[in-house]
């Protein structure tokens, strides 16, 4: 599988169609794979946060979760990626653990995590989910009694990180994690996804400020520093 470094953080390549075959192998192999959704806010904090940085040169895959990463990763390095957006992937994780009868504990999401299960088990008819709580990042004997084969961590980064990284291989039964961030939000329905016109566009970020401009903080390290740091780290190159 080919890959680059953006920000010294490893991008793995990687269409939709390869992934799907990934994850139905994963699903069957007798080892544990994480998953990392990587958009720009995770390469920003990696510059400062060593833990994190280390985890995401560990983890078995890192997908692009972000229009930037797919923009300057074009630009500066000459680099086709696919964008997946997290949300987008954890859904086809649902939708493969489905057809090849394996358990998924949805963990997360402030109160959502519920209304989650409750949705992907009515779109995927043969989802065996084997739970679904709020937790925290110290939630693990309760997960673990129940022996998943998926798990979706939705404590946002890098705390869901933390926990696969720590978490993960001490669970027998547990085949593929992957932190889903908000993810649980939308299948709740707690917040919505931008209109696919701005999807397409690479404009998320934009929709997201006017719906939630709390969130203008994460969003000036997306679309503003970023963007910054890569330049500069181009030019460094040179």
């Amino acid at each position: 599988m080919k890959s680059f470094r953006l920000l010294g953080i490893r991008i793995d390549q990687i269409s939709r169609d390869e992934i799907r075959s990934l994850i139905a192998q994963k699903l069957q192999s007798d080892t544990f794979c994480h998953i990392a959704t990587v958009n720009p806010e995770f390469l920003v904090e990696a510059q400062k946060n060593k833990r994190f940085r280390e985890i995401l040169e560990q983890t078995d895959l890192n997908i692009c979760d972000g229009a930037g990463i797919e923009l300057l990763g074009k630009l500066l390095y000459g680099e086709k990626i696919e964008r997946i957006p997290g949300v987008e992937l954890a859904e086809m994780i649902c939708g493969i653990a489905a057809q090849e009868e394996k358990s998924v504990f949805f963990l997360g999401g402030r109160g959502v995590a519920k209304a989650s299960e409750q949705k992907m088990c009515s779109k995927y008819k043969n989802l065996q989910s084997v739970g679904a709580i709020d937790g925290n990042p110290e939630t693990f004997e309760e997960v673990k009694k129940t022996q998943p084969n998926v798990i979706l961590v939705a404590f946002g980064a890098p705390k869901q990180e933390y926990w696969l990284a720590e978490k993960g291989s001490q669970i027998p039964s547990l085949r593929l994690g992957i932190g889903v961030g908000g993810t649980f939000d939308f299948w709740a329905g707690k917040a919505n996804r931008a209109p696919k016109i701005l999807r397409n566009i690479g404009l998320e970020w934009f929709w997201r400020l006017a719906t939630q401009p709390s969130r203008w903080r994460r969003i000036l390290n997306a679309v503003v520093i970023f963007p910054f740091l890569s330049i500069q780290e181009k030019i460094r190159q040179k």
